[in-house]
């Protein structure tokens, strides 16, 4: 199948304006990352957007115009509230931080001393101390803080070397592309978690944004038709003459520049840079096969200021339906995608764990039988490689809303098609995209893993999805039971999913053992990434002789969990002693998973008598940056990460009213 790797904020394909969930495909230009399908909830903060215009992702409204009435609940107000609460977690932290007064500089350099947009997105910065001066042994990524004129950029992690005299910072940048100088000062706390003493460095100096612009990133051919076109432009004036070499990676696409056709290159002056050139994509004819082409034509600029890296380029997706085809086209956009419009297509996505189109051995024919009549390789285009085989499709994507309340009389029972949902088993490793669409009242009760998925793997990525109110519960008597509502367990990417209602329940019978529920998931273990999520989901864990652990949005946290709340119930029942991990958010977080930018509001409980309980974090060694949990609707004093607010604090974010 067609590689893919998953999106990561200083990930070189996100850093080209890739697709953040398939490398050869990009959104729609002017798209808007911050238009994301969370819901509003009180927790309204009033703050620059956490992206800004001109950003490449788009988030669109969760279930589109086919929802139905319930599931809009709340959605149209939500385009113009969503952004601050997003961004606002930001504000807030900086108006709690109230930090230290600060000493003299001890800073001998910092390197690199300019960073250039094209490869801001993945930089790193090294802080060096005069030799007088080390890192405390508490120091860590909290410590560091960027005071900046690009938005967007924050301290993804921080690593130091054997002397604790230098720190390596890598940075995450969210933001959108930028015209203008402007200066990074990196702030270094050095004493560790007293915040006693703060050291500065010197600037960092951002130059102006070097990169090529076009104005299509999607050209849609057919094979034996008409030329397609785009123009090419470049973002900022550059130092000198710039060539921008323009190249097919598929014969079955040339390209001509319809300036020097032999080298295919375009020429930018400091006096055009800013005016457009046009390139022709033409489809071949190939007159043999049955399948539709990809070619990604890439345009690389060298000279003149201008680097040939990732971040300074732009790709065209061109598209060619093949006139040969025959059977039914599942990909029909071709995007990649194979497009599920029912259940029992749902359904078959378990026999096509990695999404390419090929069920696995022994399920041919029953994924034939939700997928009748397929053209070859499903519809999806072919990438170009050298056996021209079609091996381009890397998952799924719904197309309609779908409800497992099949007869629709409001129970989920023996007479509706799925009344005991089986997880996706094995582990998911391709492209799930809802589209903003909602999958609504699935149960699932059993043992083991449980959810939608059972597990996603390294690499899977689940997207743009709203889950309602599903009901979800596992008993297990060995090892233990990991329970969500998207998925018990994740190594993979979850990003801009909801969980709205329902119930999440881990029940562990056995001698040893534990029983672990989240929201959305309930272990999000190491290399698993969570973005832009949330949950309203009851989530319960008990144990009569095991460790119990429960969290509004993840059981047990193990990876970053970004720009993401819980407001449902989080509990746990039946142990005895410290054996019970429960919180707003997380139920257990080590220091693989730091949390950001997100908030817990719904009530936190425990029948134990010496519970490891928290209004954010139940228990663990995270870190939590601009988090908050409510003080008051949690019931929780305290956290193993985050800071308090009451209700009042958290809803008046510039003074925090009487509850500041």
């Amino acid at each position: 199948m067609a590689s893919r790797r998953k999106f990561i904020a200083t990930d070189a394909g996100a850093a080209a304006g890739l697709h953040p969930h398939h490398p050869t495909r990009r959104p729609t230009a002017g798209q808007n990352r911050a238009e994301s399908n969370l819901d509003a909830e009180p927790y309204q903060v009033n703050s620059a957007p956490m992206c800004q215009p001109g950003t490449k992702w788009q988030w669109r409204r969760l279930g589109g115009d086919s929802m139905t009435q319930d599931a809009r609940h709340g959605v149209d107000a939500m385009r113009s509230r969503i952004a601050s609460f997003m961004r606002g977690l930001l504000a807030l932290a900086a108006l709690l931080a109230g930090g230290p007064a600060f000493a003299q500089s001890a800073v001998a350099s910092t390197t690199p001393s300019t960073l250039n947009q094209a490869n801001l997105r993945q930089a790193t910065v090294s802080v060096t101390l005069t030799a007088a001066v080390t890192y405390a042994a508490g120091a860590n990524v909290s410590h560091f803080t960027l005071t900046t004129a690009v938005p967007g950029l924050t301290v993804h992690s921080v690593a130091f070397n054997s002397g604790r005299t230098v720190a390596t910072l890598r940075l995450h940048y969210d933001g959108s592309d930028f015209n203008a100088a402007a200066t990074i000062a990196v702030t270094v706390d050095a004493a560790g978690t007293s915040h006693s003493v703060a050291l500065t460095t010197g600037t960092v100096a951002v130059g102006l944004a070097r990169w090529v612009n076009v104005s299509k990133e999607t050209v849609a051919l057919t094979e034996g038709g008409s030329a397609g076109t785009y123009t090419v432009v470049l973002e900022s004036p550059p130092t000198g003459n710039v060539s921008v070499v323009v190249t097919s990676d598929n014969a079955a696409v040339t390209v001509d520049t319809d300036v020097t056709p032999t080298t295919r290159t375009l020429t930018f002056t400091t006096t055009n840079w800013a005016t457009a050139q046009t390139v022709t994509v033409t489809p071949v004819d190939d007159n043999a096969d049955a399948v539709d082409e990809l070619a990604l034509v890439t345009n690389v600029a060298t000279g003149g200021g201008y680097a040939s890296s990732a971040a300074a380029n732009r790709t065209v997706r061109v598209t060619v339906a093949d006139d040969e085809r025959t059977g039914t086209d599942y990909d029909a956009d071709d995007d990649q995608l194979i497009e599920i419009d029912s259940l029992a297509k749902l359904n078959a996505v378990r026999w096509d764990l990695d999404g390419d189109g090929t069920a696995s051995s022994g399920n041919a024919t029953a994924y034939a039988a939700a997928f009748p009549g397929a053209a070859t390789g499903m519809g999806c285009p072919d990438g170009g490689d050298a056996n021209q085989t079609p091996d381009s499709c890397a998952g799924y994507e719904l197309t309609t809303d779908l409800d497992f309340d099949t007869n629709g009389d409001g129970n989920v029972d023996s007479s509706d098609t799925y009344p005991n949902w089986t997880p996706i088993g094995g582990s998911w490793t391709g492209d799930f995209n809802g589209n903003n669409r909602t999958i609504s009242n699935l149960t699932t009760s059993g043992s083991g893993r449980r959810g939608l998925f059972a597990n996603l793997g390294t690499g899977g990525v689940v997207s743009n999805l709203g889950l309602i109110d599903f009901n979800v519960s596992s008993t297990d008597a060995s090892g233990g039971n990991f329970v969500g509502t998207l998925a018990g367990w994740s190594a993979g990417t979850v990003e801009a999913v909801s969980v709205r209602g329902g119930t999440v329940s881990a029940t562990f019978i056995g001698a040893a053992g534990y029983g672990t529920a989240g929201g959305l998931v309930g272990q999000s273990s190491t290399g698993a990434d969570i973005k832009a999520c949330y949950s309203t989901a009851a989530v319960s864990s008990n144990s009569s002789s095991g460790y119990v652990i429960a969290g509004g949005l993840v059981g047990l946290n193990q990876a970053p969990i970004v720009a993401s709340y819980a407001s449902g119930t989080a509990s746990a029942t039946g142990s005895t002693g410290n054996r019970s991990q429960v919180g707003g958010l997380t139920g257990g977080t080590n220091t693989n998973g730091p949390i950001r930018n997100s908030y817990a509001t719904g009530a936190v409980s425990s029948s134990q008598t010496s519970p490891r309980i928290g209004g954010l974090v139940g228990f663990g060694s995270g870190i939590a940056t601009a988090s908050y949990w409510d003080s008051e609707t949690t019931g929780q004093s305290s956290s193993s990460g985050g800071s308090a607010q009451t209700t009042n604090g958290l809803q008046t974010p510039t003074g925090y009213g009487t509850g500041a």
